[in-house]
């Protein structure tokens, strides 16, 4: 039994191990990422700022590139999110969990001597990201827009307040549902006086495909932020599902072209 025990320890030991070696190798090519960004924006301030805005506009890129590559929910992503987390906090950036990845990337890379020149930069490129802009297109974004300031004041003018698009949201409630779930235990925590017509259920996803419930959240701020991203999300959804119709079509015209050409 003891070596049996042994056995295990040890296999565990290994296995945090690895682990910790996974995760210094992650923090280690983060870092080096970073650290080359710092550099370039040194140099630029030092060498470049006063002559042209073009470099401000290519290391702002380069933070889009390394926000993109922390984006999503895959192991590789979270490793790399978790990484640069610990890296930042050997740099002494200390951020709250509810700051945005954009803005710790933009703070770590610009540092905070200027938090509204650093808020600024990480805002426009938050506004390129809503705007669906392609990695490549960020430098000429930037700069068609007249500059960063520029696409934050267009953003204030044009971007409907969250209240309303929360209003817009909470009309496609009342849309066809995707499924239904009804349990003692949910109803006990369900808040009837905090209820305006939406309640937001914590799940994971099983790998038999179902869905487990984990929290209720009924906390107002959440919820009216997730309705105002509602619409923009059942927008994008339905340009997708448009783009692949037209591709669909495309193929089929495609096809028929080139079965007449050979009847012909």
């Amino acid at each position: 039994m003891t070596e049996v025990l042994d056995v295990i320890n040890m296999e565990t030991k290994s296995t945090s191990d690895l682990a910790e070696k996974v995760s210094l190798n992650n923090r280690k090519e983060i870092g080096d990422v970073v650290d080359r960004l710092i550099a370039e924006r040194k140099s630029w301030q030092s060498n470049e700022f006063a002559r042209s805005n073009q470099r401000l506009y290519q290391i702002l890129q380069s933070c889009y590139v390394l926000y993109k590559d922390m984006s999503g929910v895959s192991g590789e992503k979270l490793a790399l999110k978790r990484a640069f987390n610990k890296y930042c906090e050997e740099l002494g950036c200390n951020f709250k969990d509810s700051t945005h990845l954009m803005v710790k990337i933009v703070s770590c890379v610009f540092g905070n001597d200027n938090r509204r020149r650093t808020s600024s930069y990480a805002k426009a490129l938050r506004i390129a990201t809503e705007k669906r802009i392609s990695v490549m297109d960020i430098p000429k974004f930037l700069s068609d827009a007249g500059g960063v300031e520029e696409v934050r004041r267009e953003s204030k003018s044009t971007k409907a307040t969250t209240k309303k698009k929360a209003a817009a949201g909470l009309n496609l409630m009342a849309s066809k549902a995707l499924g239904s779930v009804q349990s003692d235990d949910l109803n006990a925590v369900f808040d009837e006086a905090a209820y305006n017509g939406a309640v937001l259920l914590m799940s994971t996803r099983e790998v038999n495909g179902s869905f487990q419930i984990k929290y209720v959240l009924q906390n107002g701020v959440l919820i009216t932020s997730a309705l105002a991203h509602l619409p923009a999300l059942l927008k994008e959804k339905g340009a997708l599902k448009a783009e692949e119709q037209k591709a669909a079509n495309d193929d089929q015209v495609r096809s028929e072209a080139i079965n007449q050409a050979l009847v012909a």
